[in-house]
């Protein structure tokens, strides 16, 4: 499902357009759009010692991806840029997204950030992440008032 997302800001006119153009190509693809707005499909595996993220991305180069990971989630973002093929076509179908997209996730457990490793081939993200141990303890010292 596509959402229309109007902000107004200083030219409303001009929001207001890429608003209506938006609209329009939802409603036809012959219609010009101003901004597309998708999301990447993506599968996150656990084992005993890691958690596996792979995510669709076909179309991208890897230098348009941008990757955060934290202890217990992960952002992927990055853009697809609008391939054109003829130049002054009329569409007659257009399903392929592009435009900007980021992904948030949340992880099933506690993960090693240091220890991601990502690989992207085929149009296919992987990302290795060993797990933290759920039962180690941490002792914390007492220091005495000075």
């Amino acid at each position: 499902m596509n959402f229309i997302k109007i902000k107004f800001g200083n030219n409303f006119e001009e929001e207001f357009q890429r608003a209506v153009d938006e609209v329009f190509h939802l409603v036809s693809p012959a219609f010009k759009c101003y901004e597309c707005i998708w999301r990447p499909h993506i599968d996150v595996y656990e084992s005993t010692e890691e958690i596996i993220v792979m995510a669709d991305l076909a179309g991208l180069n890897r230098e348009e991806l941008h990757i955060e990971l934290n202890r217990r989630q992960i952002k992927i973002a990055g853009v697809r840029k609008m391939i054109s093929v003829v130049k002054d076509a009329r569409y007659f179908l257009a399903e392929i997204p592009h435009g900007n997209f980021a992904r948030s996730i949340i992880l099933p457990a506690a993960v090693d950030a240091e220890s991601a490793v990502a690989s992207y081939a085929e149009g296919i993200l992987i990302i290795r992440i060993n797990k933290l141990p759920a039962n180690k303890t941490h002792r914390i010292l007492i220091k005495t008032a000075e």
